[in-house]
């Protein structure tokens, strides 16, 4: 199964939220959708759901559009963290409402899941702390089967352990069942060791998409001193993302020899290249003019 976003638009209150968002999930793949606050992740979520109605676009599977075909929908699962209707029940309770709405769902499975990670299923999901519920919400999201499972800030208020866990259980799950993962997350480092692909919303729309696989053998992250400050010809080259007196710290997204020779012909006092991550990407392609400033 491969899942299709074409031309997706959101409009509320007259404000375009996103518009022109185009991309496909494969089977196995683990995908992040990273953005500022406020760019929109939520609202694309929830509209590539059915919650919100798409003003123009929309979603497919195995190009057949999910809201003519309610049996494909059981195929893409989203738990909103923050709109959960189902805090005031159970497990138990829970199991059987999925039961009934899920086809795939084996109740016996979801429960001997939640048991097996201590989680009490008598107790009502409200009464879990932050992190058991988050814990919870995925247990719940990988018993639907779906094929495409979306997390919204799935480590959100989670411990170290408890994150780590969920990290497990979500690898094994893609492993053993190729199902796909679509992840927003403000902790980019998390993403980092998890995701395949990011996606990076700006502007109401997808402004980069990366391979990371790709991404780390064609960008560079180097740090360089240069006597009389960075030269403006670099700055053509590639993105200052940190500056500390004569330091400059540059991202260069495609580095070639090119941009290697005009480099030593500028001849830095300092020339070091640094480990890449998805937080430099992120800081290269969404920090702005006052981020720069409040960082000098």
């Amino acid at each position: 199964m491969e899942l299709t976003v074409n031309n997706l638009k959101k409009v509320i209150n007259n404000h375009t939220i996103f518009e022109n968002i185009n991309f496909s999930i494969a089977p196995g793949q683990i995908v992040g959708v990273v953005g500022r606050n406020g760019v929109g992740k939520t609202t694309l979520f929830k509209t590539m759901t059915g919650v919100y109605l798409a003003d123009a676009g929309q979603v497919s599977i195995d190009e057949q559009p999910i809201e003519d075909e309610l049996n494909l929908k059981q195929d893409i699962f989203f738990v909103d963290p923050l709109n959960n209707f189902y805090i005031n029940y159970t497990p138990i309770e829970i199991a059987k409402m999925y039961a009934i709405t899920y086809s795939k769902f084996n109740r016996d499975e979801f429960l001997a899941a939640v048991a097996k990670h201590n989680l009490p299923i008598k107790q009502r999901i409200k009464n879990y702390s932050k992190g058991m519920q988050g814990l919870f919400n995925v247990l719940l999201a990988l018993a639907t089967r779906a094929q495409f499972i979306i997390l919204d800030e799935p480590f959100d208020g989670l411990d170290v352990l408890i994150r780590e866990n969920v990290k497990r259980i979500l690898i094994n799950a893609v492993q053993l069942n190729q199902i796909s993962l679509i992840i927003s997350s403000h902790n980019l480092t998390e993403l980092d060791t998890l995701i395949d692909r990011a996606i990076i919303l700006k502007d109401t729309t997808i402004s980069s998409e990366y391979s990371l696989e790709n991404l780390r053998e064609n960008a560079r992250k180097i740090q360089l001193v240069f006597k009389d400050g960075l030269p403006e010809e670099l700055k053509r080259y590639g993105t200052v993302v940190e500056e500390r007196g004569r330091v400059s710290v540059m991202i260069f997204e495609n580095y070639t020899h090119e941009i290697d020779e005009k480099i030593a012909i500028s001849a830095p006092l300092l020339y070091e290249q640094l480990p890449l991550s998805l937080e430099d990407m992120f800081r290269s392609q969404l920090v702005d003019e006052a981020d720069f400033i409040l960082k000098k």
